[in-house]
């Protein structure tokens, strides 16, 4: 029994001797050569080299890692404990790596930072929170809105930290103003000579304002401190306004390249009767399709202003740009009109722009691509 269990000895004794294939990365870049020693000894446990390397580079990171937690501390940088912790969470993952690293504890004494790093968010979290109840002093809505981010941020330091659900709550109820979202004018720019087919009325912008106001949030304010409403809305609660939101087209451009005209050879093999067994017979017709390429832009320029209505003060504006674009293809033929296919005959009547998009459609388009950036632009300048 023994000799048969020697072999097996052998391996394990060979395997432990390899070590452990695990690899560590460094989170800091200053760390890189404390985790080579590091994943050397992973490797090759009785390296003398990575074990003298070991003691140097490790007092080295932590001496590093600590000196700019002191500094951070004292700083007066809005985000400073989220870089202490971030030296912190370096120095604590340098702990788990040797304490997975066999032998290593024997090298040097590492230190365990998780006190540490709870300590620091417990003073984060009352850094924030002491500063968000000083500006809840203040009778002013920007105050009450800057302690509301400061009360949320004392949270995610730690959950449920004294009452900050409950500070987080008022601080936002005295951060809600009333915006009201005005129609949006293009008082018929560029379509109003007549000249676009099919002007039909599927394109409304009081479609548009409502739904901006839906998606803003309406008079819920769960998202962003704000209610909205339309002008009619706000009479009818007789809701003080803080907050006026105008939006127009200032411009729309029409942009037609030079035509291109081309020929294009066609062809297709067509039933021609039966063959003397009564088997279909085929043969092959031919066309030359003579077409007129049209290339279309419409440039859209969309003008937003959000002005406080006591003040008649601008609280952001800007102009947003996009355009559309489409090709309208017509063309003549010679030859066999049994060649054309389907997307040949729309080509070919198309007399006189069939194929061009309405004005509903041009503006639908323009207004879809301009709107995700118009509503953010609003949600930022009020938050």
């Amino acid at each position: 029994m023994k000799h048969k269990l020697l072999p097996f000895l052998v391996v394990i004794s060979i395997l432990g001797s390899c070590g452990s294939s695990k690899k560590f990365q460094a989170s800091f870049t200053e760390d890189k050569p404390l985790f080579q020693a590091i994943n050397e000894l992973n490797k090759r446990p009785g390296s003398t080299k990575a074990q003298a390397d070991l003691k140097v580079l490790y007092n080295n990171s932590i001496e590093r890692h600590e000196e700019a937690i002191a500094v951070y501390k004292t700083s007066v940088d809005e985000n400073k404990w989220d870089m202490v912790l971030r030296e912190l969470n370096a120095l604590q993952y340098i702990y788990t790596s040797l304490q997975a690293t066999p032998g290593s504890f024997s090298i040097v004494k590492p230190k365990n930072y998780l006190r540490d790093v709870e300590d620091v968010k417990q003073l984060a979290a009352e850094d924030y929170y002491a500063r968000a109840q000083q500006l809840m002093e203040h009778d002013d809505r920007q105050s009450s809105l800057e302690a509301w981010h400061l009360f949320k941020r004392s949270n995610e330091y730690v959950s449920g930290y004294k009452d900050v659900a409950k500070q987080i709550r008022d601080s936002y109820e005295r951060s809600i103003i009333n915006v009201v979202i005005n129609p949006i004018e293009d008082d018929n720019i560029f379509f109003s000579n007549g000249s676009w087919n099919t002007a039909d009325v599927r394109y409304r912008p009081e479609d548009y304002q409502e739904q901006l106001i839906r998606e803003l949030g309406g008079k819920a304010a769960t998202y962003t401190p704000a209610r909205f409403f339309n002008e009619r809305d706000a009479r009818r609660e007789r809701l003080p306004v803080d907050l006026d939101v105008s939006m127009r087209w200032r411009s729309i451009r029409p942009i037609q390249s030079a035509p291109r005209q081309y020929t294009r050879k066609v062809s297709k093999s067509v039933e021609q009767g039966k063959d003397s067994t009564g088997k279909p017979a085929y043969q092959t017709v031919y066309a030359t399709l003579n077409i007129s390429e049209n290339n279309y832009r419409v440039q859209g320029d969309f003008e937003y202003r959000i002005v406080n209505r006591e003040s008649k003060n601008a609280v952001d504006n800007g102009t947003l740009n996009n355009e559309i674009s489409w090709a309208d293809n017509s063309a003549t033929y010679t030859g066999d009109s049994r060649a054309l296919s389907a997307s040949d005959w729309t080509m070919v009547n198309n007399r006189g722009g069939f194929n061009q998009p309405s004005r509903s459609e041009v503006m639908n388009s323009l207004m879809k691509k301009i709107f995700p950036d118009l509503k953010r632009r609003i949600q930022n300048a009020i938050q």
